[in-house]
C-alpha cells in the first residue's frame, strides 16, 4: 500500500531538508577549520625505536622545535635557533620560512627521522619525511590550516664538543607517502 499524498509530501520534504543540511565541503579548503587526525604510518617500530633514540635524531627534533619557536616569535633573523644549527642552517630557515611568517605553530615541525648513515666520525645524514604544510595554523587562535604535505629531506648533522648540530639541510628522494611525523603540541 502506498503512503497518501500528504504523507508523501511530508517524507519528501523531510529528505530535502537532510540533504541541505549535508555538507560536501572539501575539509582541506582554506577557510575550513581542520585537526590533523590522521594517524601516523612510521618506519617499523625496530628501526623507529633505534633512529628515534639516537643523538642525531634528537638533534633534528631540537632543531624543529627552535624553528617552529622562531617562526612564532616572528624573529626572521632565526636568533633563537642558533643553538640547535650552524649558520649555513639559519641561512636556509631564512630563504624557506617565507611563507610560514604571521602564521602560528602549535608545537614543533612535524619531522619523522627513517634513516641515520653514518658519513665520518662527526658527521651523519638523517634521512626524515618533514610536515612542509598542513600544521601551522592561520593564528595561534584561528586553527586553519592549509593542505598537507610531506617531503623527503636529508638533515646533515655534526658533532662539536660532544653536541649533535644540524649543519645543512638538503632535499632527498625518500617515499614519504602516507607518512604523517609525530605531531607535538607545545
Amino acid at each position: 500500500m502506498l503512503p497518501s499524498r500528504p504523507v508523501a509530501a511530508v517524507l519528501t520534504a523531510v529528505l530535502l531538508l537532510a540533504a541541505a543540511c549535508s555538507s560536501d565541503a572539501d575539509p582541506r579548503a582554506e577557510d575550513a577549520p581542520t585537526t590533523p587526525t590522521v594517524a601516523p604510518r612510521t618506519p617499523p617500530p625496530t628501526v623507529a625505536a633505534k633512529v628515534l633514540a639516537s643523538p642525531q635524531a634528537k638533534a633534528v627534533e631540537a632543531w624543529a622545535a627552535a624553528y617552529a619557536r622562531a617562526v612564532n616569535a616572528g624573529d626572521h633573523g632565526f636568533a633563537g635557533a642558533a643553538d640547535p644549527s650552524t649558520p649555513a642552517v639559519k641561512e636556509w630557515m631564512e630563504r624557506h620560512a617565507g611563507s610560514e611568517w604571521g602564521r602560528y605553530f602549535p608545537g614543533p615541525l612535524p619531522v619523522a627521522p627513517v634513516g641515520v648513515r653514518p658519513v665520518d666520525a662527526t658527521h651523519r645524514e638523517v634521512d626524515a619525511c618533514a610536515m612542509v604544510s598542513g600544521w601551522t595554523q592561520q593564528s595561534r587562535s584561528v586553527r586553519r590550516t592549509r593542505s598537507r604535505e610531506v617531503v623527503g629531506m636529508t638533515f646533515h648533522v655534526t658533532s662539536s664538543a660532544g653536541r649533535w648540530r644540524v649543519e645543512r639541510i638538503t632535499s632527498a628522494s625518500i617515499d614519504c607517502r602516507g607518512v604523517v611525523p609525530r605531531l607535538r603540541g607545545w
